[in-house]
């Protein structure tokens, strides 16, 4: 992110440049936003991606998208987040534009804050979810392997229509497949579902 010099987190105690080290290391995208989608921290994976010529882009700090649609869903999913302390997840590029995008934007309390303002915002690819996240999610929540299938595919941003015409299977059939996953999962909307996958594909 050479446009971006001043982007980073203070480092002038031991603990904060031992944090900030960490995740640099890390390779998921890691942003820390204010409301208004002004990035006041980015590491290395993060700075990579917005600098580079893929859906996620920095103007004048201010965290943006190469698409006008996707630029508006993302500011407004951190201002939601920002305002109500509730996580968002938007998917980006679900329209053909590129390489979708599954961004997870979570509140972000500093001890010295009594108001919300910040966001975490974590970036993964929405292609090429490991076979390791199936196993895992048939471990951890017990499901058969069609529905540990149609989770990742969700995790992905696949919509429902797109997914019952991949699967060839009606849409009732899939919506009652989606209704037991969340049921074993403990998620009651289809967004918490997708956080949950990118949650833990994150780790993997």
């Amino acid at each position: 992110m050479s446009a971006h010099p001043d982007i980073a987190l203070p480092t002038g105690r031991p603990s904060e440049r031992v944090c900030t080290t960490i995740l640099d290391h890390l390779g998921l995208p890691v942003l820390l936003v204010d409301s208004d989608a002004s990035v006041r921290y980015a590491n290395a994976a993060a700075k990579a991606l917005i600098d580079g010529d893929g859906l996620i882009k920095a103007v004048n700090d201010i965290l943006s998208t190469h698409h006008a649609n996707d630029g508006q869903r993302l500011k407004s999913a951190i201002a939601d987040t920002c305002a109500n302390g509730a996580g968002r997840v938007v998917i980006l590029g679900s329209e053909g534009t590129g390489q979708p995008l599954v961004v997870l934007v979570l509140p972000f309390h500093e001890e010295s804050q009594t108001e919300r303002g910040r966001a975490l915002v974590l970036v993964r690819s929405g292609k090429g979810m490991s076979e390791i996240l199936t196993n895992s999610l048939r471990q951890l929540f017990r499901l058969s392997p069609a529905e540990a299938s149609i989770t990742v595919a969700l995790g992905t941003g696949m919509d429902l229509n797109e997914l019952a015409q991949q699967r060839g299977v009606k849409l009732n059939t899939l919506r009652s497949q989606v209704a037991s996953i969340m049921a074993k999962t403990g998620t009651r909307r289809q967004a918490q579902l997708v956080a949950l996958v990118a949650r833990i594909d994150s780790v993997l």
